[in-house]
């Protein structure tokens, strides 16, 4: 007996397990989507019971929990399709005239979907079925149902309610911990959507800041210097035009790399960032001699310029931001390296993690888009620093050369 009942526990389970599998893997969000398997599972479970399966008679009873699985869940269509499915079988079965399990079976349907109350259904459930089979014996007697097989009549009845039981409890868990699964990846998928907005607000301050500053300085009388200053203001407005791009494009940074002067590049940057420097020196020292990479000239120019930034707020009174480049066979080496208040011990290790800063106002999500950037050039950006002695900063980029070999 407990043979037969395990064979037939894993018929009737295999739906419900390829319905987890499913719905885990595929990654099904929709309800209406989910019903529909939820309700082939249900009417493959009692197919497989059927067909497959050759049911002893004193297990009838456990056809009936993919049946109060469908009416705990709510869904009426097809719970009233496995009453008809279920009741032919039993019928032809157990020789019983179909009518009267139609109408049991319409009766139970009515009452249980009556009821507000979920936790009450497995209970009025035993309590009809119990009735049934009462009546059954007194009115309806036969070789299968007779006062002989009362006790294993009932203990399947047991056996079923406790199953159902245990299988709603599984069910349950597993909705709870698939919605809680869609519930944070939800959140993580919202969390890089601000993450990419707190990026952008925090880079569009330095174009800003440097069109603010030429204007500031802008003199219509002479032409020379407004001509420039115009020129400078309009390359401002295009990088902040690509960093508004890079806000609709929900976090995905987008690098278009071609063959630029990578000198020429930190002499603008340098000669920009002039502006930020008023009661504190700053120093660069930058080859004229033409140094090709493959790069995006905005993006990069907003990863130095975001650099000297930092340096320049590193320091509170008097001080002193020096840039200098280094070459070797393969790369280029650009130092930024000031004498501010330094980074400890604890907190470098922090260096280029989404939302970690120092800064009272900062959100520490520059240096993550600087580290980003050059990482997509296939370059690597360091950080050396000790607490009040100052930061160096080393960002290393292949030459042209080396990025063709």
């Amino acid at each position: 007996m407990i043979s037969s009942i395990f064979n037939f526990l894993i018929v009737l389970f295999f739906p419900f397990t390829c319905y987890f599998i499913y719905i885990i893997y595929t990654n099904v969000t929709s309800e209406k989507e989910n019903n529909i398997f939820f309700d082939i599972t249900l009417l493959s479970s009692v197919y497989l019971c059927i067909k497959i399966t050759n049911i002893p008679i004193y297990m009838l009873g456990l056809i009936y929990i993919p049946l109060i699985i469908c009416i705990y869940k709510k869904r009426f269509v097809i719970s009233a399709l496995l009453s008809i499915l279920i009741s032919v079988y039993v019928s032809n079965t157990l020789d019983i005239d179909i009518w009267i399990l139609m109408i049991k079976n319409t009766l139970v349907l009515a009452m249980l979907y009556s009821l507000n109350k979920s936790n009450l259904i497995i209970k009025i459930y035993g309590v009809l079925e119990f009735v049934f089979i009462v009546l059954l014996l007194i009115f309806y007697s036969n070789k299968y149902i007779c006062i002989n097989n009362l006790l294993v009549i009932v203990s399947l009845l047991t056996i079923s309610i406790a199953i159902f039981e245990i299988i709603i409890l599984v069910i349950d868990k597993f909705h709870d911990v698939n919605n809680l699964y869609h519930s944070l990846d939800k959140i993580k998928r919202e969390k890089k959507l601000y993450e990419s907005l707190f990026k952008i607000s925090h880079e569009i301050k330095n174009p800003l800041a440097v069109c603010k500053g030429y204007l500031d300085m802008l003199d219509v009388k002479d032409q020379k210097k407004a001509n420039k200053y115009i020129g400078i203001i309009s390359q401002e407005i295009d990088r902040t035009l690509l960093l508004l791009q890079d806000f609709s494009m929900a976090s995905k940074l987008d690098v278009n790399k071609n063959e630029m002067d990578i000198n020429m590049l930190l002499l603008d940057v340098c000669e920009e960032s002039k502006i930020m420097f008023k009661k504190i020196k700053f120093k660069y020292k930058v080859g004229k001699k033409e140094i090709y990479i493959y790069g995006d000239y905005n993006r990069l120019k907003q990863v130095f310029i975001n650099l000297i930034k930092n340096a320049r707020e590193s320091i509170k009174k008097d001080g002193t931001v020096s840039l200098w480049t280094k070459l070797d066979k393969k790369s280029i080496i650009i130092n930024i390296k000031d004498n501010g208040s330094g980074i400890s011990k604890e907190n470098i290790e922090n260096i280029g993690k989404a939302f970690f800063t120092t800064k009272k106002k900062g959100t520490g999500l520059g240096i993550c888009f600087s580290k980003e950037i050059v990482e997509k050039h296939n370059g690597d950006i360091k950080y050396i620093s000790k607490k009040n002695k100052g930061t160096h900063v080393i960002v290393t980029l292949p030459l042209k050369k080396a990025s063709i070999n």
